[in-house]
């Protein structure tokens, strides 16, 4: 296997590992799936698109007792119930006030991406090392959550590391490994199909064409596409369809239902909404198909014509395709092996809707490498460019990374760009601002940027091989962003040395002391750093008079050096709070006044049973009655007193 590169050297070879025949092929038994090889003229009388799909159309056309596919339903995040109001309306607000400018107002920059040690670019090697240890769990998991794994870590502009594991091909079915000398590792160049962060690429090639003027965020779709306006679609915007408010399902089965790419692509633009646009976030494939039907007909050029003469040649991203040609296998990661056709999909798409499509389609059909994927990261986090090249203005930039949707979806729900998905706690996890984004793939992708710390995070992974039932890969996302989170040092470090809880799912743990009080002005001091799941993973402050018989909520405030207090009206914390060092204080007081006599003070901690951030830290405690310290967890004998039931302390 791979080892981590920490600082690697030269160029990543181009050459055919010696990994054997692939007896599974990439073909059902008598026939090539994908048509055309692709980039070949069409045959007279065939658009493009319709000759890169003519073998799916032939395979499904009239085939009697033909299964619905297996669809992938693009990749959205793990459903949850709605958080309790209390907790959603407990959610303190982590908007920095004041004049602070937006962390995705960024000056373009002529610079590259190099190779850098982690010390140099603010990221810390010790803590870094256990990344491909991260990623063996996810290998050596029953069933394993992926065959093969490829990670880049960039900050500031340096690849710090890189770590390939496992196998880009290791199976010929969904039961039967290959044998070993007929198997390919994964490498730090193996290109891997993207699935749906290909919707990025579409954004990107939507937001240029509004700057140029020929586009409108506003505009109706069924301006510009009319058949889009049955069923009552006509009110439905570019911006409805970028922020997956449009009111479309989620997805419609093309690839069986529909024997050709016309009728195919008409079922798309008919299709009936589920709700009026804007008033529900649905994530929906269909939404990207018809922006990228939008661009073809604006640009006169298809998708994938439009995206490598427009976005990857300018960016250099010289393996990053759709359609990759037949020669590029042996690097190519495999995906699912299909039962009913008794063949694996290796080296084509492996969404069927963009396979049934001809491999072109604006929600899927991107393979790339991850050192591609890093510099597409940059060139956003250049403000727009990268080396020279302008794919995108400042301003464009930053309204694609600011969230559209919040009025919609409420505190804790999905926050999305012009594309982007923001503040996405289930794979963005320790990494999580209101800033942060991009995308996941369902085979297994994740393309994660912190604008905060100029941080890139790429994962690819083919975690639907053999099949997609064992696709579990947003557990080690989560792990890997976190790693890489402590690394870049975002707990304050004099904070580290606390009590710890809420790094783990479906946990509770409270924090309790105890005091005597006079009754003059007590107060609650606390030293404090939090990063919980908005509303659904909570830090509660209370009191209790009565010997823990009951607890009563402790309202506060929340200061730091150089930021707006943040008020807590009702002693709850959640969010992802500035990743600041804070100082609370809470009144010790009841409705009567002052609290006096014997008190108990705790803090309450608990975690949702998926997902979560870097959790919480305190540092001390400290409860005084006017001048008078009472307990102050910094004297020994106080912190001894202190009983802590699911907090830790390192060491």
């Amino acid at each position: 296997m791979d080892q981590p590169q920490h600082h690697p050297a030269g160029n990543h070879p181009a050459g055919n590992d010696p990994a054997g025949s692939d007896p599974a092929g990439s073909a059902p038994v008598g026939g090539d799936p994908v048509g055309p090889t692709p980039g070949a003229p069409a045959p007279d009388g065939m658009t493009r698109r319709t000759g890169l799909a003519a073998g799916a159309i032939a395979a499904c056309a009239g085939a009697v007792g033909l299964p619905a596919a297996a669809h992938a339903m693009g990749d959205p995040a793990p459903r949850k119930d709605r958080p309790e109001r209390r907790d959603a309306a407990a959610a303190p607000g982590w908007r920095p006030g004041g004049p602070h400018p937006h962390p995705w107002n960024r000056r373009g920059s002529a610079k590259t991406l190099h190779e850098a040690e982690p010390a140099d670019v603010g990221l810390d090697p010790e803590v870094l090392e256990q990344l491909p240890g991260i990623l063996r769990a996810g290998l050596d998991n029953d069933p394993p959550r992926f065959a093969g794994a490829t990670l880049l870590v960039a900050s500031q502009r340096g690849i710090a590391y890189e770590h390939a594991d496992g196998y880009a091909l290791r199976w010929q079915d969904a039961s039967t490994e290959l044998p070993e000398d007929q198997r390919i590792p994964a490498r730090a160049d193996t290109i891997y199909d993207l699935a749906s962060i290909s919707k990025i690429f579409t954004a990107t090639a939507v937001m240029q064409h509004v700057e140029q003027g020929l586009l409108s965020l506003d505009d109706k779709v069924a301006e510009h596409l009319p058949r889009f306006a049955e069923n009552g679609k006509g009110e439905v915007t570019i911006q409805h369809l970028l922020t997956h408010v449009g009111g479309l399902p989620a997805f419609i089965d093309l690839y069986s239902a529909h024997p050709d790419v016309p009728s195919r692509i008409d079922a798309v633009l008919t299709v009936v909404p589920d709700t009026p646009p804007g008033t529900k976030y649905v994530y929906s494939d269909l939404g990207l198909i018809t922006l990228g039907l939008i661009v073809e007909k604006l640009s006169g050029q298809s998708l994938d014509e439009y995206v490598h003469e427009h976005i990857t040649v300018p960016l250099g991203m010289d393996e990053t395709m759709y359609n990759p040609p037949a020669e590029l296998k042996d690097r190519i990661a495999a995906t699912e092996y299909v039962e009913y056709y008794g063949y694996l999909v290796h080296g084509h798409v492996h969404d069927e809707n963009a396979y049934s499509l001809g491999g072109v389609a604006g929600h899927a059909g991107v393979f790339s490498t991850a050192r591609d994927l890093a510099v597409f990261a940059q060139m956003f986090l250049h403000g727009g460019t990268y080396g020279g090249a302008r794919i995108l203005q400042p301003d464009t930039v930053e309204s694609m990374f600011t969230d559209r949707i919040a009025e919609v979806t409420g505190v804790g729900g999905a926050r999305r760009g012009l594309g982007p998905e923001l503040e996405a706690w289930f794979y963005h996890a320790g990494l999580t601002s209101p800033y942060s984004g991009v995308h996941t793939g369902f085979t297994g992708t994740s393309l994660v940027i912190d604008p905060l710390t100029e941080t890139v995070v790429v994962l690819l992974t083919n975690s639907v091989h053999p099949t997609r039932e064992w696709s579990t890969t947003s557990v080690t996302r989560r792990e890997v962003s976190t790693c890489v989170a402590h690394a870049l040092g975002i707990v304050p470090e004099r904070l580290r040395g606390g009590w710890r809880a809420g790094d783990r799912d479906d946990a509770a743990a409270t924090l309790e002391v105890s005091a005597q009080l006079p009754g003059r002005d007590p107060e609650l001091e606390v030293e404090l750093f939090a990063h919980l799941e908005t509303a659904y993973d909570l830090l509660v402050l209370e009191v209790s008079a009565d010997g823990g018989a009951s607890w009563t909520p402790l309202p506060g405030r929340l200061t730091a050096r150089h930021e707006e207090p943040v008020e807590i009206p009702d002693g709850t914390i959640t969010g992802w709070g500035r990743r600041v060092a804070w100082t609370g204080t809470f009144p010790l007081t009841g409705a009567d006044g002052p609290l006096a006599g014997e008190v108990q003070v705790r803090l309450s901690l608990t975690t949702d049973a998926s997902t979560r951030g870097l959790g919480a830290w305190v540092g001390a405690l400290r409860i005084t009655d006017g001048r008078e310290v009472l307990v102050d967890t910094d004297r020994a004998e106080d912190r001894q007193a202190v009983i802590a039931d699911g907090w830790t302390l390192p060491g």
